[in-house]
């Protein structure tokens, strides 16, 4: 008689058979951007006889790496506002004398003036949130055109990529 061990050794083995093959896994990712709602731009009180008044505020852009895009800020709902000369707006003050004017800067030194254009500003995404400051200037010296009273104004921000 066999040992037990032997019988295992002569029955015939039954080998696995294996076949491989591949597939693709594709996705297109498509330009996007979103972007956060700037914080009030309060410039608190504003002194005519002092030097000029700064303030600042802020957004954050995300959109996907390497996407081209532009910040525009409009005029503002000021009558008569224009990109360069921007106007807040008293509703208790007397016609003609209800305005008080300031300006939007890309820059802390105040030397680039923040327009409402919708192409080429230089922006590209990172793929990650990039802030954007928003620096603002009431300038020195408005008696005539702005009474002791609150000021206010509406501006637009267009991000285009």
């Amino acid at each position: 008689m066999l040992p037990l061990g032997a019988l295992f050794t002569l029955a015939p083995s039954a080998q696995a058979a294996t076949a491989t093959t591949t597939f693709q896994v594709t996705a297109t990712v498509l330009k996007a951007c979103l972007m956060s709602t700037p914080a009030t731009l309060a410039f608190g009180n504003y002194d005519p006889s002092a030097a000029s008044l700064n303030g600042t505020t802020s957004l954050n852009v995300t959109c996907t790496f390497g996407t081209p895009y532009s910040i525009g800020l409009s005029p503002g709902t000021g009558s008569g506002a224009t990109v360069s000369s921007r106007v807040m707006t008293s509703i208790s003050s007397a016609a003609g004398n209800n305005t008080l004017g300031y300006s939007l800067f890309k820059d802390s030194g105040h030397l680039t003036n923040w327009d409402n254009s919708i192409a080429g500003t230089g922006y590209t995404g990172s793929g990650l949130p990039q802030t954007q400051t928003i620096y603002g200037q009431i300038p020195t010296g408005q008696y005539a055109a702005a009474p002791a009273t609150d000021y206010v104004d509406t501006i637009t921000v267009t991000l285009t990529y």
